[in-house]
């Protein structure tokens, strides 16, 4: 149809993966010494986003070490206090694997929220990247909750109990009851402290992060065989056949990609000095009028198990897993022509949707905790979400070509 925008070659989703591994297809890198030049066009911040990840996990994984040293799972939270007490420089340590890792739960959002938006899943093989981002926005979100049990806080061990409460209501729990019950014995173990919190740092460190490890190294291949989306369009053909627009990846790209991530680290470890963590309450020393509240990255979640309760076809958990399974298969679902958030109605008002609900959630979380409301208002406030989602998409889609048309 006339007006109607055109899927270049680049945008296709091509699901065919067996010339995945000819090096004839490899722009430049991944089994060359010299990885993929970049152009010009992506020294924006919004390209790096990606790098900024992977400096946060590998700074987690350093100052993780350095706790672990200190750490003893048979006395979680007394060991706890002496790394903020008696270890030098261990308060800090603490604090900035706490906030690095709230700004990688951070990122993550922000990355593959940029990626959504931009139909950043289309193209030869970036379906199969996209893929490989969502496990990993799942297993980055699964590290973060796991490390955040391990301090036997009270909020802690609240949140480790309401895992179990989703196992084994979820449609885990009851389809296979013995899948579920193995997945809370891998979780808590006996039930004593140093054989759960043993389980939990197990997980912690070396399960869900060699998981972590494994797949950034796919993810990164992939990048490697697909480049950047929008650099290899049609548009840009002209700054490919100029080689001065592309930069070498040594040593030009490598020292900017350790200037980012220092600068990134290095703000996130002042800030770490300003604002030092405060420990919650011990489990079962809460004091009075003391609310527990999880952190912010767990408390939509939390509102929304809050609001729906549990349950197989109706409640949070389904709605977690339509998030999740949404995301996996949105590559497969999308054929708009054209990869503009306002080309992609429908798909935009999906990513709008959960852009907004999440923030919602939290917000009502922390100024209602605990409080459950009626279906009717519960209903009213998706169906509102929805409406202003979808309504605002479209009426920015035909206010876009009101003034095309013009």
């Amino acid at each position: 149809m006339a007006g109607e925008p055109l899927m270049s070659p680049d945008e296709e989703n091509q699901y065919d993966v067996s010339d995945l591994w000819k090096e004839d297809r490899m722009p430049g890198g991944a089994y060359t010494i010299s990885l993929r030049p970049i152009s010009r066009r992506e020294l924006r911040i919004d390209y790096w986003t990606g790098a900024f990840l992977l400096a946060a996990f590998g700074y987690l994984a350093f100052s993780g070490i350095m706790l672990f040293l200190y750490y003893q799972q048979s006395n979680p939270y007394s060991s706890t206090i002496a790394i903020i007490d008696g270890v030098p420089l261990g308060h800090i340590i603490l604090t900035s694997h706490l906030y690095v890792a709230y700004a990688m739960v951070a990122l993550v959002y922000v990355h593959m929220f940029r990626n959504y938006f931009t139909g950043s899943y289309r193209g030869k093989w970036r379906w199969l990247q996209w893929i490989t981002g969502v496990i990993l926005f799942i297993l980055v979100n699964v590290i973060a909750i796991l490390g955040y049990l391990l301090q036997e806080t009270y909020i802690g061990i609240a949140a480790m109990h309401v895992m179990e409460n989703l196992i084994e209501r979820s449609a885990i729990g009851r389809l296979l009851p013995g899948l579920a019950n193995w997945l809370v014995a891998m979780l808590i173990g006996n039930g004593t402290t140093a054989s759960t919190l043993g389980h939990l740092l197990a997980l912690h460190v070396t399960a869900v992060s060699a998981i972590i490890v494994l797949l950034i190294l796919v993810h990164f291949f992939l990048f490697e065989k697909s480049g950047p989306h929008g650099i290899g369009d049609e548009e840009d053909s002209k700054n490919r056949k100029d080689r001065k627009e592309y930069i070498p990846w040594f040593p030009a790209n490598l020292l900017y990609t350790i200037f980012v991530s220092v600068v990134f680290i290095a703000i996130v470890l002042i800030f770490s000095a300003l604002f030092m963590q405060v420990l919650p309450s011990r489990y079962g020393v809460l004091t009075y009028g003391d609310v527990p509240f999880p952190d912010w990255y767990i408390m939509p979640v939390y509102k929304l198990m809050d609001l729906a309760g549990y349950g197989l076809s109706t409640g949070g958990v389904p709605l977690v897993t339509f998030f999740f399974v949404f995301l996996l298969i949105v590559p497969f679902i999308d054929r708009y022509k054209g990869s503009g958030a306002l080309d992609r109605p429908m798909i935009t008002a999906f990513g709008v949707f959960f852009l907004i609900a999440l923030p919602v959630m939290a917000l009502w979380g922390y100024t209602q905790p605990g409080l459950t409301q009626t279906r009717m208002l519960t209903m009213d406030m998706w169906w509102g979400i929805t409406f202003v989602s979808i309504a605002t998409v479209y009426a920015m889609r035909f206010a876009k070509k009101d003034a095309d048309v013009k």
